[in-house]
């Protein structure tokens, strides 16, 4: 729980001590018990299963496809339980996606000519992970309230001039505060490794977080239209 705590209020300090003495299995139990219980409270209630309903349709027509009544009430009887997972910054609570961001810092600090061990990177992920479950905890009951599967933490709800339906609503709504967050603590671990700058892996990352939401902007106006 201390190195868990301190991920949030003293994050280089708790990634140092990491860098020593990696751990990881017990604060990543603790990550997908809690994350398990909030979304099997929320899939369970008749509020979660209609979201998930409507947020597969809302990303087909988002896509300029369509959904016949048929298709509606086989959703319906048959709610999509995948589309938690695959929407929203959820992913990035997935143990593949762990693993691979943590084979993915190896490389880079291969590159970087520094040497991370497995345990290593684990536990850099692993910890910077416990603010997307933040983040989690902060949108479950936001959710249920809201009655919808969109993230309520996305930059878009924080821009309300933005029109709903355009290319710039799309391309923040693809950012979630606290996936920035965790991108961020992933570059912080990389300058705890190297003994670099931050802002050397935070531009680079940054860039790419910025380049996916363009393309995922420009898909969906391009095929669903503005």
């Amino acid at each position: 729980m201390r190195r868990i705590a301190g991920v949030v209020v003293r994050p280089r300090t708790t990634l140092a001590a990491l860098l020593s003495a990696p751990a990881w299995l017990g604060t990543w139990s603790v990550i997908l018990i809690v994350w398990a219980l909030c979304g099997g409270w929320l899939l369970s209630t008749d509020v979660g299963q209609q979201a998930l309903v409507d947020e597969r349709v809302r990303v087909i027509e988002s896509f300029g496809g369509a959904v016949t009544d048929a298709e509606y009430a086989a959703l319906q009887s048959q709610p999509p339980w995948w589309v938690y997972f695959a929407s929203g910054s959820r992913a990035l609570l997935l143990p593949v996606t762990t693993v691979a961001v943590a084979l993915l810092m190896m490389a880079i600090a291969r590159i970087e000519g520094e040497a991370l061990t497995v345990s290593q990177a684990l536990a850099f992920v692993v910890h910077a992970t416990v603010i997307l479950l933040l983040g989690q905890l902060v949108a479950t009951p936001m959710h249920f309230v809201r009655e919808a599967l969109t993230s309520p933490l996305n930059v878009a709800t924080m821009l309300p001039l933005i029109e709903d339906g355009t290319a710039a609503a799309r391309f923040f709504g693809t950012m979630d505060v606290f996936a920035v967050w965790w991108a961020g603590l992933l570059a912080l671990s990389l300058s705890v490794v190297t003994g670099r700058r931050f802002w050397r892996y935070a531009w680079p990352l940054a860039a790419l977080y910025l380049g996916f939401a363009a393309v995922a902007a420009t898909v969906a106006t391009v095929m669903g239209g503005a």
